[in-house]
């Protein structure tokens, strides 16, 4: 299969297991947040965001999983291969179970001291830390596996299980709240959802494992080649957590609870978005791992450009439509409060989310090119802005201030980042860059806001602004399709003909 169809086709079983996740949270947490009310809420998303903060622990594991299990499976080494699993999962759960153990222990003075929960919601905030520590060494194990499947390139398992998941824990949450057990019952809910996903990865790894060729000549793989690389990566994450998830702590601490969640669920929606950036930045990584030659660097520029393109021809419209109908999706998703108090804010976040884009592609490039280092450069360049800017921002504007604050650590760094891995791995000029990635999205999306946003008054009912956006979205799309170049053309054209071949042909 070619490296274009290769990348189709793992791409769109990452689109179609983040669609189904995007679908059923849309729909549960308009229900959950109304079984809880605004503060039991809160702890339902801290009880996911503990988790995310004890999984950095990982030290970078599952970026060297992924590189190392490509780098050897097209080699067909298979005594390395077996090495990376095993040095995966050793360096996934040592740092991972140690941390959980800590938090159990010290539950009570993170409820009480750093989060600031009120009496009456105390007990709960300590069960539900101990959840979120139980949970986290087997989220972290399924994370190894998915790593692990990445790197043979079965995106489609790894995203099956991404999508169960993504539907099973919010429904399991709604049953356990219709049930009448509560927020308790919620979290174990996650703890035995997470032990299921893990067995049941671990079970797939030992099958790819079986199945992995052995036709190339191993050489000796260290424990310190594999550890060195993670280290590379290890402080990336943690940055990760200070910008996307840290948020939420200084929110607990600064300000009500119920802010956070008046914050963190149109936060949460926004994030899911990068679901597809990730997925198209995981496929390329083993792609971008195998080019080699003298033609490498055409190759590899070409293929970066294309990437680009693509990832904003895909995300780019649903950022337009949030921001130009965010007030009047707010309002009708979850009520009036969202819609008034968290629109400016969201919308701040939609063009964080924006600037975000144009590095996903960028990362890929890096960690093919064995240069990990970049991406925790400007991990922390965007965590180190974000920390300041809310640090200041926020007693004086509280949400607009934390929306603000993370707008400026997107803005920022991207300029330097873009041209360290332009200038330094690709050589790849700006005009380039700007005539064959940028221009043609960035018109359609022009477009686009041009003819949404002075109408977006008049989606005041779900007819409406579905209306409004499915003409949008088909107005956004044959504009792409007249500004496509004849190779993206045909490339679509042939994927449309082969899966028709496919279907008569079964």
């Amino acid at each position: 299969m070619s490296r274009a169809r290769r990348f189709a086709r793992n791409v769109g079983w990452n689109m179609i297991g983040q669609a189904g996740s995007i679908a059923v949270n849309l729909l549960m947490t308009p229900f959950l947040i109304g079984r809880m009310g605004l503060e039991t809420y809160s702890l339902y998303i801290l009880l996911h965001a503990a988790s995310s903060y004890l999984m950095m622990m990982s030290l970078g594991a599952g970026g060297a999983t992924v590189k190392y299990i490509a780098e050897f499976s097209a080699l067909g080494e298979r005594g390395c291969l077996e090495k990376t699993i095993e040095y995966g999962a050793l360096v996934h759960v040592a740092g991972v179970a140690a941390a959980a153990a800590l938090l159990a222990v010290g539950a009570p003075l993170v409820a009480r001291g750093l989060l600031k929960v009120p009496a009456p919601l105390m007990d709960t905030a300590i069960f539900v830390l101990r959840c979120a520590a139980a949970g986290a060494v087997f989220a972290t194990l399924a994370q190894f596996s998915t790593a692990v499947m990445q790197g043979f390139q079965r995106f489609d398992w790894h995203n099956g299980l991404s999508l169960i998941q993504s539907l099973l824990m919010p429904l399991g949450a709604g049953a356990a709240f219709i049930a009448g057990k509560g927020l308790r019952a919620a979290a174990c809910w996650y703890v035995l959802l997470n032990a299921a996903i893990c067995l049941l990865s671990l079970v797939m790894v030992a099958r790819l494992a079986a199945r992995a060729s052995a036709v190339g000549r191993d050489r000796v793989f260290h424990f310190r080649e594999f550890a060195r690389y993670c280290m590379s990566l290890a402080l990336g994450p943690l940055a990760w957590v200070i910008s996307f998830q840290s948020d939420k702590l200084f929110i607990a601490n600064a300000l009500p609870l119920s802010e956070l969640t008046l914050y963190a669920v149109p936060a949460g929606l926004l994030q899911r978005l990068q679901a597809v950036p990730a997925a198209m930045s995981s496929v390329l990584v083993p792609m971008m791992s195998e080019i080699g030659g003298p033609q490498s660097q055409e190759q590899l520029s070409r293929l970066y450009t294309k990437s680009v393109r693509v990832l904003l021809w895909s995300v780019l419209p649903a950022l337009v439509l949030l921001f130009a109908l965010m007030p009047q999706f707010l309002t009708l998703w979850l009520g009036a409060d969202f819609g008034g108090r968290s629109v400016w804010p969201a919308r701040l976040l939609v063009l964080a989310q924006t600037v975000m884009m144009l590095t996903y592609i960028p990362n890929s490039v890096a960690m093919s090119r064995g240069k990990p280092w970049y991406l925790s450069a400007s991990a922390w360049g965007q965590a180190s802005i974000s920390l300041v800017a809310w640090w200041w921002l926020v007693p004086r504007y509280q949400l607009l201030g934390m929306a603000t604050g993370a707008l400026l650590a997107q803005i920022l760094p991207v300029g330097v980042y873009l041209f360290a891995v332009h200038g330094k791995l690709l050589r790849l000029p700006a005009g380039r860059f700007f005539s064959e990635a940028l221009g043609a999205p960035l018109a359609g999306a022009a477009l686009l806001m041009a003819l949404v946003f002075p109408l977006h008054h008049l989606a005041s009912s779900w007819p409406r602004l579905l209306g409004l956006g499915a003409a949008g979205t088909l107005l956004y799309y044959s504009s792409a399709w007249l500004l496509l170049g004849r190779e993206d053309r045909e490339f679509i054209r042939g994927l449309v003909r082969q899966e028709f071949t496919l279907q008569r042909a079964s």
